[in-house]
């Protein structure tokens, strides 16, 4: 079944809203009617197979765009709207694109002088028209997302509509969402965990608050304003809220559940919020773009538990962790994570080697390092490109992390490798203090350090920070944190310290 047709299936004759919020209302006649008309007119103008470019803040002409590409039988060709001018032209130069939905905020970046349609051409199209017949197959690509690569190129994860409609259900399974469900969404619908929230509750027949993920403390009102029962973010998301607003002091009557991926967020944090909100359940989650959404859960009532853990794999996925010469990791031995299961990528767009390097007889290696435990669940450690290699030594960041969080004074700390003309590498840690002296917290985190690490993990540069700066999927800009370290950019500045050990 083409996935469009699969999430709008069971809701055509709903008379409810599916989109809310102070700026947008969508209901699902009105989806039903302009993805009909949408689709029809692509399939009539393009036909199938096709790739055809998104580019829009989370809102109806999103949605809209987004379900309408893929059921006319072409494939949704997603970017970010903060994409930078270099891996714009990039993506253009790459891809085959027949036709661009460009928010018209973003108009100016595109200058292709044809099939380009913003708000105005979808309000332009007539109602009534009958859903287009697109023989999309299981394998055919739906959508291209782009994510990250080593080489600073951003990579094209080619998902199928088969990997879609696998992932849709699982997650929709194990977080038990009906329509009376309806989530609060500030991420943004171009990062797969955000439109994994659109998917799911579309599928599920729930409704989605399209909150402002500029200003996180002014969702705290909303979130009761509108009655929402989930709400979802990356580790920054809850660290902001927890630092800037009263959030573990509210109630939230309607949230029935608490949801975070996207990154590692530290112990400390999901215990705060457990403990704040008994009445609740938190769900810690693992995933990644080139398996879909996401690969595994920790039931909540495990998070004291198994603390650390990422749980297992979500129905119809096997999360295993494979040592170096290809079999299992027992308990408490080290390897890497891979995925199993219909949600793992068809591949690569345009790149076979990359394709066939991380997918190996129908596994998926993730590059992440983990163990796990004697119930089989799996607790992440590193990434393994984020090792930090200081002359001759291999140093875990996460590691190093740990001890600086738990110094008092110490809100958030991140440590990653930073060049070094001696060393290679060397470790740097970015701190945001709780209140104080930065001068006197920097020997206090140079002396926890040094109580519990060898001299070659204390780190050689700590910049401290109120703000930290982030991507496009909300969460820590790592580029540019490393550079601020590097260059040591802003030590002049009022909020920031930055010193050598």
């Amino acid at each position: 079944m083409n996935f469009a047709e699969y999430l709008l299936e069971n809701t055509r004759e709903n008379e409810t809203d599916f989109v809310l919020g102070n700026r947008h209302l969508l209901t699902y006649q009105d989806l039903h009617e302009k993805v009909d008309a949408l689709a029809s007119y692509l399939n009539e103008r393009f036909g199938c197979g096709n790739e055809i470019l998104l580019n829009s803040d989370n809102s109806p002409f999103f949605i809209i765009a987004y379900l309408g590409i893929i059921r006319s039988g072409n494939t949704a060709v997603i970017i970010e709207t903060r994409i930078s001018d270099a891996h714009l032209e990039d993506i253009l130069h790459r891809c085959s694109i027949s036709a661009f939905f460009v928010q018209n905020r973003y108009r100016p970046r595109f200058q292709a002088p044809d099939e380009v349609m913003t708000e105005s051409f979808l309000e332009s199209l007539p109602r009534g028209m009958s859903p287009p017949v697109a023989d999309s197959g299981n394998d055919d690509t739906a959508v291209i997302l782009f994510t990250s690569g080593s080489t600073g190129q951003k990579k094209g994860v080619m998902l199928s509509h088969k990997n879609l409609r696998a992932n849709t259900e699982s997650i929709i399974r194990y977080l038990e969402l009906t329509e009376a469900d309806r989530i609060y969404a500030v991420l943004p619908f171009s990062y797969t965990f955000g439109t994994s929230l659109l998917n799911t509750h579309l599928r599920a027949g729930g409704s989605v608050v399209l909150g402002n993920p500029i200003f996180l403390g002014s969702i705290l009102n909303e979130i009761d304003a509108y009655e929402c029962t989930g709400f979802a973010g990356v580790p920054s998301t809850y660290q902001i809220l927890i630092n800037k607003t009263n959030f573990l002091k509210r109630s939230f009557p309607t949230i029935r559940y608490f949801q975070q991926a996207g990154g590692h967020l530290a112990e400390k944090f999901k215990l705060m919020i457990e403990e704040s909100f008994r009445d609740k359940k938190f769900y810690t989650m693992y995933g990644l773009t080139e398996a879909t959404a996401r690969c595994s859960y920790l039931p909540p009532h495990l998070l004291r538990e198994k603390t650390g853990s990422i749980g297992r794999g979500i129905p119809g996925v096997r999360l295993e962790v494979i040592k170096p010469d290809g079999t299992l990791a027992k308990p408490h031995e080290i390897g890497e994570i891979t995925i199993v299961g219909d949600n793992v990528m068809k591949g690569y767009y345009k790149d076979p080697e990359a394709t066939r390097e991380r997918i190996r007889e129908g596994r998926l290696y993730t590059g992440d390092i983990a163990t796990v435990d004697e119930e089989g669940y799996v607790y992440y450690l590193e990434r393994r490109s984020n090792i930090i290699k200081s002359g001759g030594f291999r140093i875990s960041p996460k590691e190093v992390e740990s001890v600086i969080n738990r110094i008092d004074g110490v809100s958030l700390g991140i440590v990653m490798g930073i060049t070094d003309e001696l060393l290679g590498e060397s470790v740097g840690a970015v701190v945001r203090p709780e209140k104080g002296s930065n001068q006197a917290l920097y020997e206090t985190i140079l002396h926890g350090c040094g109580q519990e690490l060898p001299s070659y993990k204390i780190p050689r540069k700590v910049l401290f920070l109120d703000e930290f700066p982030l991507n496009s999927s909300l969460k820590y800009d790592m580029e540019r944190l490393k550079q601020m370290l590097e260059s040591n950019e802003g030590v002049q500045g009022t909020n920031l310290f930055i010193q050598k050990a």
